[in-house]
């Protein structure tokens, strides 16, 4: 197999067995190279980080208006927890047709979003020099037919929502956390607590967001399975990843019409 020298021999990129397998160049050899071989070789460091694409799809729409890719996984700054980008390319068409998917396109933006996927909730940060939690293997060498990511802000709301999650789970199950207010429970019968515990589970996040809370609180509101969105208050001691106490939560059913 031979390879285009582009200025550095070390930065070239081949593709075996479906993974992009390359060679490490420094800062000093990278911002060594040329304009041009900057731009082949971070143009190719760009395509390397991407999963492949098998299909495009315009959903709803007759005309493609996006292309979603996502990152491979990475690790964070936490044990065992992993993260890959969802990325959409965009287009609109440069000319008109007769009919819509005969107009030809052209792309103009890209836009990305973090999700993440827990393996087992750390208590604290890692403590490994900068940069060396990316490579986690536990997060690099992830199979496909993992599902349950989901989507927050960065890496520590993830961690401190997930774990605001099972702490509260924990407490209501020990009767010590009763769901206040309680308005939109969908079945009054089963009670609010039995919402919260029917998809109380990290593997049933949707997404995690902060709300607002009074200092030394913090406050999560936190999707499940498309089903249940919680709002959980609690209180964090220093860096700690787990919740000291959980002081409040609410709960709210709603049903997705499509």
């Amino acid at each position: 197999m031979k390879f285009r020298r582009t200025g550095l021999t070390i930065a070239a990129i081949v593709l075996f067995s479906s993974r992009w397998v390359y060679a490490q160049a420094t800062t000093r050899e990278l911002k060594g190279l040329s304009p041009r071989a900057a731009n082949r070789s971070v143009q190719r460091d760009l395509l390397s980080v991407l999963e492949p694409i098998k299909q495009i799809r315009s959903g709803m729409f007759v005309q493609v208006h996006g292309v979603w890719l996502a990152t491979r996984p990475f690790g964070t700054e936490f044990d065992g927890v992993c993260q890959r980008d969802l990325m959409t390319l965009w287009y609109a068409p440069t000319d008109t047709a007769d009919r819509a998917e005969d107009a030809p396109l052209r792309p103009y933006s890209l836009t990305a979003t973090p999700s993440f996927h827990i393996a087992a909730l750390p208590s604290r940060r890692l403590t490994k020099p900068r940069g060396d939690h990316v490579w986690q293997t536990k997060c690099t060498t992830l199979g496909k037919d993992v599902y349950n990511w989901f989507h927050a802000k960065d890496a520590e709301t993830a961690v401190r929502g997930a774990a605001v999650l099972e702490a509260a789970v924990k407490a209501i199950k020990k009767g010590m956390l009763k769901a206040q207010p309680c308005p939109d429970i969908i079945d009054r019968k089963a009670g609010c607590e039995a919402a919260i515990l029917a998809f109380g589970r990290v593997e049933e996040i949707n997404d995690i967001e902060p709300c607002p809370a009074v200092a030394p609180l913090q406050c999560y509101v936190i999707d499940l399975a498309s089903q249940s969105k919680l709002t959980i208050e609690a209180q964090f001691a220093d860096d700690a990843a787990e919740p000291s106490a959980v002081t409040a939560i609410s709960v709210e059913e709603y049903i997705i019409v499509t």
